[in-house]
């Protein structure tokens, strides 16, 4: 074995109380590098393939409509470049992006951590797309496999009027700018699936096969592959192909800061009555929220106070936080569209950390997880396949309870009956706080 990796072994071992003390009690002596090491080739853990999620979430639009601009945004620092001319971004940026949480600070603090870590998805920038990008305009391909490796599509949608800011149309027109990009996904799906089709043979792939001809005519039908009405199995034996039109859609219409600020109620207005004009859009299906890019990233530079200044002088109320500060952050894009992200995935969250010794508390981490999709043994397998092996129980409480019943430790939960004990194949809930003993 190479020295290097050994030692890297040897001490990672080494320090496993440590490491995961994040979020379990181990009740046993660690076991040596051997045994370790004999263990992990006879017992592979099992664990779903949803605990490895790594959500990626794609920006897509014409050029120039602000996908950069919001994509610095929702990361809260500059990363994309934002010109005023097309194709500005060429390579996808891309960044690690918090999920918002009402309830992580507040639990860290009664857990004593030290830290707390919030789940991430990543945001991917990608290039403009234009007309005939499906058949490789704009470098269309390129753009497009980077979209086909996302979960979920944001769809950025310019509806402000500033003659400083090229329209690759010359005209901004949000219906026929949603269209365009729209078609053009529709239109790369069909190749796709009709390439595909010629690979299969009758005699191998049967089930495949017949999801595909049900996917291609839609398409070709103008129907987008998520509106056909594909069963989970079905979408499940073509997720390889990464579909485009089968990812879920989340319309972001960019506007300017008046009409985010003084007239929000008329522009969403507006913006749904634009949703129900785009051809190629699942009004059942898809989702639409308003942001203001350029407004964003003008706040981005100010502090606390300055901002707090500018928005009140917009017109923008203050909104009351769960630990009753007050905040503009339920407005901005950085807090809405991971939000809606989770949401439209129907992913939640579970929490480790409470429940360890203040001194061994480093961490409180939130962990992602597709909802109904994870037992007990499944998190405690993520946590370290050790963990997963030595399972003796799982210690539960609901994360809004543990914060509004007042405790100041997780043993006066545990002291006033709201710790209840699941096994290993308990199903974890949203919200959930969970502590694995193992051994």
């Amino acid at each position: 074995m190479n020295t290097l990796f050994s030692r890297f072994l040897f001490v990672s071992i080494l320090y496993v109380p440590t490491i995961c003390a994040l979020s379990f009690i181990p009740n046993h002596p660690i076991r040596t590098l051997h045994q370790t090491h004999v263990r992990r080739h006879r017992h592979r853990p099992r664990t779903s393939t949803l605990l490895s999620m790594k959500i990626r979430v794609g920006l897509v639009g014409l050029p120039n409509v602000g996908k950069s601009t919001l994509f610095n945004a929702l990361a809260q620092k500059s990363i994309a470049e934002a010109k005023n001319f097309p194709f500005c971004t060429i390579e996808p940026n891309v960044t690690p992006i918090p999920i918002p949480d009402p309830y992580l600070s507040s639990i860290a603090s009664i857990a004593k951590s030290k830290k707390y870590l919030f789940a991430k998805m990543d945001l991917i920038d990608v290039a403009g797309l234009v007309k005939g990008a499906s058949r490789g305009e704009g470098l269309g391909n390129r753009f497009l496999a980077t979209v086909r490796e996302c979960d979920l599509i944001i769809h950025v949608v310019r509806n402000y009027l500033d003659e400083n800011v090229i329209h690759v149309d010359g005209r901004v027109d949000p219906v026929s700018d949603a269209e365009v990009v729209n078609l053009e996904l529709l239109l790369a799906d069909l190749a796709h699936v009709e390439r595909r089709l010629e690979r299969i043979t009758r005699d191998s792939d049967e089930e495949e096969r017949m999801v595909l001809e049900k996917v291609f005519e839609g398409l070709q039908d103008g129907i987008p592959a998520r509106t056909i009405g594909l069963s989970e199995k079905e979408a499940f034996s073509i997720k390889s192909m990464g579909l485009l039109t089968l990812k879920p859609v989340i319309y972001a219409f960019n506007v300017d800061d008046v009409d985010f600020t003084l007239n929000k109620e008329e522009s969403m207005e507006q913006a749904k009555d634009i949703m129900a004009r785009i051809q190629y859009c699942d009004l059942a299906k898809d989702t639409y929220t308003l942001v203001s890019a350029k407004l964003e990233s003008e706040l981005s530079s100010l502090s606390s106070d300055e901002r707090n200044e500018y928005l009140e002088s917009l017109g923008v109320k203050m909104i009351e936080d769960v630990d009753s500060s007050t905040s503009y952050n339920e407005i901005m894009s950085y807090n809405v569209l991971p939000l809606l992200v989770k949401d439209l995935l129907h992913l939640s969250l579970v929490y480790t950390g409470p429940g360890v010794p203040p001194e061994r508390s480093q961490t409180t981490k939130t962990h992602l997880f597709q909802g109904g999709s994870m037992s007990a043994s499944d998190l405690a397998g993520k946590l370290h396949g050790e963990i997963q092996r030595g399972f003796i129980r799982a210690e539960v409480m609901n994360a809004h309870e543990f914060i509004s019943h007042g405790y100041d430790t997780y043993n006066a939960a545990k002291d006033d009956g709201n710790v209840r004990v699941e096994g290993r194949d308990y199903v974890i809930q949203g919200d959930d706080i969970v502590l694995i003993k193992w051994k």
